[in-house]
C-alpha cells in the first residue's frame, strides 16, 4: 500500500479512477458508540453511550501520519500529503470524517486512500467500522468491514491517511464506471439503495445488524426487476411473538414514475393453509417510497388482531384485503 502512495505522488500512478469529492462525516455521538442493535422500525395499527460535547466552532485538521508511513515517505511525499490535508475543508468541532482521496484498480479488487479525520479535542482510536463505496449519490457498490484499530491512536485536530483494499468478492454491482464515488462510514449514511433500487433508509440504516443487512442485500440482488407502473406489497418475514403479536417485514414496491405517500394501510394476513390470520389498519408518518424504488418496513399485528392462533407461517403472504 506504501508503494502505491508513492506512485500516487510522483504521478507515476497510471490507472488512477475519478477522484471523489465528498466527505463522510460522523458525528461525536455515534462513533462513541458503533454497537447494532436487533430492532428495526416499526408500525402498529391504530387500534393497537458516553459521549463528547462538541461546540459550533470549526478545526483544520493537520496530517498525523502513522509511524509505518512516518518511516517510507520521503520528505516530498510527506509535503505533499501535508498540503492535500490542508485542503480539506475545515472539520467541525467533535465529529470523526473520512474523505477519499483516490481510487485504483488492485489485482485483488479496488484500493482507496483517504484521510481520516479526528476533530476531537483529545486522541481517537477506532475499533472495527463498515466503510461503504458509494456511486452516483447513495447507490451502494460494495461495503466492508475494516479493523481501523491499525491506524493507530489519531491525535487531536489531525488527519491520518490510510489505504484501504476492498475486495471483489463484496462487490454489488459490476461492468459499472466507477464516477462520483463517495467513501463512506456506514454509520453516517442517511439512506442506502441497493440493487433493483431497494432502499434502505435512516432509520433501517441505524437499526439493522450487520447479518440482517447483508440479508436485505442478498434479498435485493434476487428482487425481480420492477415493471413500469407496478405497486406491490412483497411478504419477506414473519414470526409469532411470545405475547400473541405476529411481526412481519414486509417490501413496498413502487414502479410508478411518481413517489407514493402512505398514511394509512389496511392489511390482512393469510398462512399457508389460506386461512385469515390477522387483519389490522396500519397509521404511517411522513412514510415515502420513491419512485422506481422498494422499502421494507416492519408490520406489527397486535395480539387482539390475530384470528388465528395456531398459524402455519412456513408460507404466508399479507394483502390489501379487497373492499
Amino acid at each position: 500500500m506504501i508503494s502505491f502512495i508513492k506512485n500516487m505522488l510522483s504521478g507515476k500512478e497510471k490507472e488512477e479512477l475519478p477522484k471523489s469529492t465528498e466527505e463522510s462525516v460522523l458525528p461525536v455521538e455515534d462513533h462513541h458508540s458503533t454497537d447494532s442493535t436487533e430492532e428495526t422500525r416499526e408500525t402498529t395499527p391504530t387500534n393497537g453511550a458516553s459521549s463528547v460535547t462538541a461546540t459550533d466552532s470549526k478545526h483544520v485538521t493537520e496530517l498525523s501520519l502513522h509511524s509505518q508511513w512516518e518511516r517510507e515517505l520521503d520528505n516530498n511525499a510527506k509535503y505533499s500529503l501535508s498540503f492535500m490535508a490542508s485542503e480539506l475543508e475545515p472539520l467541525q468541532d467533535g465529529n470523526i470524517a473520512i474523505s477519499g482521496l483516490h481510487m485504483v484498480p488492485h489485482e485483488e479488487g479496488i484500493e482507496v486512500t483517504a484521510f481520516v479525520r479526528n476533530g476531537t479535542n483529545r486522541p481517537t482510536r477506532l475499533g472495527k467500522m463498515t466503510l461503504l463505496i458509494l456511486i452516483e449519490g447513495d447507490r451502494l457498490f460494495t461495503r466492508q468491514e475494516f479493523d481501523m484499530g491499525e491506524l493507530g491512536e489519531i491525535p487531536a485536530y489531525s488527519a491520518r491517511p490510510w489505504s484501504f483494499l476492498f475486495k471483489k468478492e463484496h462487490y454489488l454491482i459490476t461492468n459499472i464506471a466507477l464516477a462520483n464515488w463517495k467513501l463512506a462510514f456506514e454509520l453516517a449514511q442517511k439512506k442506502m439503495i441497493l440493487p433493483q433500487n431497494l432502499e434502505l433508509e435512516e432509520s433501517w440504516m441505524r437499526s439493522l445488524t450487520d447479518k440482517q443487512k447483508d440479508y436485505f442485500i442478498q434479498l435485493a440482488k434476487s428482487l425481480p426487476p420492477l415493471k413500469e407502473g407496478e405497486v406491490n406489497v412483497q411478504s419477506v418475514q414473519a414470526s409469532k411473538q411470545d405475547d400473541g403479536t405476529i411481526r412481519t417485514i414486509l417490501l413496498i414496491r413502487n414502479g410508478s414514475t411518481q413517489d407514493l405517500s402512505i398514511e394509512k394501510l389496511p392489511l390482512a394476513m393469510y398462512d399457508a393453509a389460506g386461512d385469515k390470520v390477522a387483519e389490522g389498519l396500519f397509521t404511517l408518518t411522513n412514510f415515502v417510497v420513491h419512485k422506481e424504488t422498494s422499502k421494507p418496513w416492519m408490520f406489527i399485528f397486535p395480539a387482539d388482531s390475530v384470528c388465528k392462533q395456531e398459524p402455519d407461517l412456513s408460507r404466508w403472504k399479507v394483502q390489501v384485503p379487497s373492499q
